[in-house]
């Protein structure tokens, strides 16, 4: 038994009994902590690494790319243009534009149109050979969506098609006259502005250029609803002799006599913009929309009130305008036109390689299916 007031006895037994006992539980202890620590840490720096690549993987990705449906519905070549017909399908918000890649065996060239197209509407989009060198029939062209995402920014591909020799089956039919406007696809006579429309978009009326006189070839229908026949093949006719005969012209000869000025070409078939006259000759087709400048931008962009709200404004590509109550005598070729819904506004680009037009707002313009604007 240990007496309390022998201190010797009381030191040497804590020191045997006691001190080694707690040295080992507090090693122990700091053991564990350590782990502990060491796990924590270990966690974190796998997280930062994770997080990081989480972060860098997650800035290409905009999850508002997949929910934008562009669909090709035709792609086909007419003379030397390529035609692009594009449906958007439900889903996605605002769209700024589309890039346009083509691709054929020597390389690939990407066209960026800017505009906005809405869910279910359906745009078409003409590409000139210059716009597309060495693109045609059996190449490939795919669409992308443009969007607004902290930026503008390019979504995925989200359709492709191989582009066809031939337009597609038209719809067909005709309309009731004086109704109508050239684009609807119906082919009146004459439709509501007045013009005796041969053909409409890829309506033919069942006319083929081997029924208007020639051996072969593929007709087209110009800007104006007239017959392109510069695509079509074989002799022209006999009776085009620079002598109208009327009665004894051969099937398909629309005219004949001098070419110009009188808009008859020298296959004796009325260009774009004119329509014969029965006599011989061939008439101006009268202006096919006229207005009022709204504004001009960049000296070749106008638009108008005026001009047609809706995507037929596209059918004016290829005409022509000149302006009243102006300085500005000249008469300019479109090469490009859009509506923009969310403006509500429609605007023409002309033409500038001689110079750009000298208009501003409030001047009176005109547009024309043929060349010299009616003059």
């Amino acid at each position: 038994m240990i007496r309390k007031g022998d201190d010797r006895i009381n030191k040497r037994f804590l020191s045997i009994r006691f001190l080694p006992n707690s040295n080992r539980g507090l090693s122990e202890v700091v053991t564990n902590l350590l782990l502990i620590l060491l796990v924590l840490v270990s966690v974190g720096v796998v997280w930062a690494v994770v997080r990081n690549i989480v972060s860098e993987g997650s800035g290409g990705i905009e999850l508002g790319q997949f929910t934008y449906d562009l669909q090709i519905q035709s792609a086909y070549v007419s003379g030397t243009d390529v035609i692009v017909g594009i449906r958007r399908n439900s889903g996605g918000g605002d769209i700024l534009g589309m890039k346009f890649v083509f691709l054929n065996e020597t390389g690939s060239i990407i066209i960026e149109k800017i505009g906005s197209i809405k869910e279910l509407e359906r745009k078409t989009f003409t590409f000139a050979s210059a716009e597309v060198p060495g693109i045609g029939a059996g190449d490939e062209v795919s669409v992308a969506p443009i969007y607004e995402s902290g930026g503008e920014k390019t979504g995925s591909v989200t359709d492709s098609a191989t582009i066809s020799g031939n337009p597609p089956a038209g719809e067909g039919g005709t309309g009731n006259q004086g109704t109508g406007t050239c684009g609807d696809s119906l082919i009146q006579n004459p439709n509501s502005n007045g013009i005796n429309e041969q053909c409409d978009g890829n309506n033919f009326g069942g006319q083929t250029c081997t029924d208007l006189g020639f051996i072969g070839g593929t007709l087209r229908c110009a800007s104006g609803c007239q017959f392109d026949k510069s695509q079509c093949t074989g002799a022209i006719p006999l009776s085009c002799n620079g002598v109208w005969q009327a009665g004894s012209e051969d099937l398909g000869v629309e005219c004949d006599g001098t070419p110009l000025p009188n808009g008859c070409a020298a296959d004796c078939t009325c260009k774009p913009g004119f329509t014969l006259n029965g006599a011989g000759g061939c008439s101006f087709n009268p202006s096919i929309n006229t207005g009022t400048i709204n504004s001009v931008w960049n000296n070749i962009f106008l638009d108008s009130q005026n001009l047609p709200k809706s995507d037929t404004v596209n059918n004016y590509i290829g005409d022509y305008v000149n302006f009243s109550n102006s300085v500005e005598n000249r008469c300019f070729l479109i090469t490009f036109a859009d509506y923009l819904p969310e403006n509500n506004i429609s605007y023409l680009r002309l033409e500038d390689s001689l110079g750009t037009p000298n208009i501003s707002f409030g001047q009176g313009y005109s547009v024309w299916e043929a060349e010299k604007c009616g003059q």
